[in-house]
């Protein structure tokens, strides 16, 4: 009689949680179900697979070395009908498949555009919608199965804690470095100190360059400058390009914003960093389509995030 490969995931589960009733609750069966399905499987492999002499009056149950030997095996079993699913999925796909990608402002037309112009030459049969929501409203997307994939940041600082969402899975797509800028034409920018204390084209308040600038002052006990306030990166630079004041970026806008008239300030300083992510279902549940964009945004990301600034002594 052959071994229904089944019944050997339920003896798996029974191995990992310990008993019967907690690999009912974990395979969603009833006690007496589990029970059958263990009996029957003994007669399929025509050995005890339970050690019946050690149960006393408990539910613990403990696997006879035959069983611990067949146990083993069911996690090969589990891994093959976790591939043949995945496989099913592509097949049922083909080469089409539709994939919904949330994200920020910055990252869909710097980084997701142009993975979706190198789709149209490689996986035309891919299917992609863009949408643009903060992270907040992507997260209850995801949750709610309306987003495939969210991209967001995270600033690094070891005061916030990273987010954690039950049931989904961040991994990070690009870690980048925030720059001090300077006017070209400031041949000397001076020290930090003096740099600090000059004049300044930042953010408002509750913006993270912003936060980053006051962090540095607070650090160096200096009060900053005069300050140019503004809210979008191309007028930021444009400022600094003018000779306005020095301004705080990420190493992203710098590869797609023009910089003539900016420099980078050569510093050891830690200005600050972020980290790009792609938040999904989790990863033994993404389909072919989700997982063929990433691959394919992961690829352009790694082209298009290298910034050819000079800094402030001449070196990129």
């Amino acid at each position: 009689m052959p071994i229904d490969p089944h019944r050997l995931l339920v003896l798996r589960a029974v191995h990992r949680t310990g008993s019967v009733h907690a690999a009912a609750t974990a395979l969603h069966l009833t006690a007496s179900g589990v029970s059958q399905h263990l009996v029957r499987l003994e007669a399929e492999a025509r050995l005890p697979l339970l050690d019946r002499t050690q149960r006393g009056g408990g539910r613990t149950v403990r696997l006879t070395e035959a069983g611990l030997a067949l146990a083993q095996r069911a996690d090969d079993v589990a891994v093959a009908l976790a591939e043949a699913q995945r496989e099913a999925e592509r097949l049922r796909e083909g080469t089409s498949g539709t994939v919904r990608i949330g994200g920020f402002a910055t990252a869909l037309g710097h980084l997701v555009v142009p993975t979706l112009q190198q789709l149209a030459v490689t996986d035309a049969a891919l299917n992609v919608q863009v949408i643009e929501v903060n992270e907040s409203q992507g997260i209850k997307l995801l949750r709610a199965g309306d987003l495939d994939l969210l991209i967001g940041e995270r600033y690094v600082d070891r005061t916030s804690p990273a987010a954690s969402y039950p049931g989904l899975v961040e991994d990070e797509l690009y870690r980048e470095q925030f720059r001090i800028v300077v006017p070209e034409m400031w041949s000397n920018p001076g020290n930090v100190e003096e740099l600090l204390a000059g004049t300044w084209v930042t953010s408002p308040s509750d913006r993270p360059t912003r936060q980053m600038l006051d962090r540095l002052c607070a650090e160096y006990s200096i009060t900053p400058g005069h300050q140019h306030i503004c809210t979008e990166s191309q007028t930021m630079l444009a400022l600094v390009a003018a000779g306005l004041g020095a301004g705080i970026v990420p190493d992203l806008t710098l590869s797609y914003l023009r910089t003539e008239g900016v420099s980078i300030y050569a510093s050891a300083v830690d200005v600050g960093s972020r980290v790009l992510t792609v938040t999904g279902s989790r990863r033994e549940s993404r389909t072919s389509a989700p997982r063929r964009f990433l691959a394919t945004l992961r690829e352009v990301t790694g082209r298009v995030t290298s910034p050819g600034l000079v800094s402030s002594d001449g070196r990129h």
